[in-house]
């Protein structure tokens, strides 16, 4: 599911394919830096999100960076995004007190759900730079 959301909604930065098992392993053994959450409906896998805390000065607390989000196409249009940022604000993973994510600039459809559910797009800009890589191996801080 990780490359199918990559190839539909290509990022801004490429992701290298080789460190999603990485990502899984990390999270899975050190659940303080985030969690997966899988969308499941009867016995089959529907989607997941990757979630990401980290502490904000500016919203006073823990803010909750949804880093993917990705359903199934066979499953989209039924709800399970919308339950799953429901969940959210209900459950506050992290005891967070807000949430945020990207969305492609050409991706309207996607932008236009996350602005239904209240979110709102910010004028700052998100600059990123990527460091060397280090070689693949366990999570480390």
């Amino acid at each position: 599911m990780m490359r199918a959301l990559y190839s539909e909604d290509e990022a801004a930065t490429p992701a290298d394919h080789e460190r999603f098992p990485l990502t899984i392993e990390c999270l899975l053994s050190e659940p303080g830096r985030g969690r997966i959450v899988l969308f499941i409906e009867g016995a089959s896998l529907r989607g997941y999100a990757l979630l990401i805390p980290y502490w904000s000065n500016e919203f006073g607390g823990a803010l909750l960076f949804v880093d993917e989000l990705f359903v199934t196409p066979e499953a989209r249009n039924h709800g399970i995004g919308r339950r799953f940022f429901e969940f959210l604000a209900v459950e506050r993973p992290f005891d967070a007190v807000a949430a945020a994510l990207e969305v492609s600039p050409v991706n309207m459809r996607a932008r236009g759900f996350y602005e239904s559910l209240g979110f709102v797009l910010r004028q700052n800009a998100v600059l990123t730079r990527r460091f060397p890589a280090k070689p693949l191996g366990i999570c480390r801080g």
